[in-house]
């Protein structure tokens, strides 16, 4: 199932320091170059969750410390190995929330993070090399044309949010998981599938990012 943000205190800094023992070393930065915030993603106070974006990398099992974050944005990451690759996110509470669950090789984009907690590190389980790419949620692939394609996890962006209630088409033609949530004002699940699915959806009024979980290849499609 998609992530669901969850709502949790921010504190207990210490429960963080004690998920560290027996971990493998500390993985590697890998600075991302950056550039000046768009002025529509800034918030009253000038602060944009996850920018600049960051890039790490790593080989096999870490706890990746990030600069402390509270609000959404993105996440892509890559696993080269052949065995379970796991990452959940870790907050300030020590609470651990799920991002991926996949056997061997992934290439995939999730949301990370939410309003109500603050996101201090990611817990990776892997067994081959991986990285791991936090940005801000408008550095999301655009959806500017009738119809998209792609493969496995993404977030979409509309490149202007819906001005009305829009019937809109999936495809998933591969056998496992297929979720669509539509987010603007709320977040709300338009498809839960677990096999081949094609069929219809609603972008609804105010949608301005579409995520999509799936295990294989999918095509939407709008008017």
């Amino acid at each position: 199932m998609a992530a669901v943000a969850a709502v949790l205190l921010i504190g207990g800094f210490a429960m963080f320091l004690g998920l560290s023992s027996g971990q493998a070393p500390n993985p590697s930065a890998v600075p991302t170059p950056a550039s000046s915030p768009p002025a529509a993603a800034l918030t009253s106070t000038g602060y944009v969750p996850f920018f600049p974006p960051r890039t790490h990398q790593g080989q096999g099992p870490a706890l990746l410390r990030i600069d402390p974050t509270t609000g959404q944005g993105l996440i892509t990451l890559t696993h080269a190995g052949s065995a379970n690759f796991v990452v959940t996110t870790v907050d300030a509470a020590g609470a651990e929330l799920d991002l991926v669950n996949a056997t061997g090789h992934y290439e995939g984009t999730r949301l990370i993070g939410s309003d109500n907690s603050q996101i201090i590190a990611l817990r990776i389980q892997a067994d081959g090399a991986w990285t791991a790419t936090t940005k801000p949620l408008l550095d999301a692939q655009v959806w500017n044309g009738p119809t998209i394609q792609g493969q496995g996890d993404q977030v979409l962006r509309l490149d202007r949010p819906i001005g009305r209630h829009t019937p809109a088409r999936a495809s998933h033609p591969s056998k496992g998981v297929f979720i669509v949530h539509v987010i603007g004002d709320s977040t709300e699940l338009q498809i839960d599938a677990d096999d081949a699915f094609s069929g219809e959806f609603l972008l609804k009024t105010g949608t301005t990012f579409v995520d999509i979980h799936a295990d294989g290849p999918w095509t939407l499609s709008r008017n």
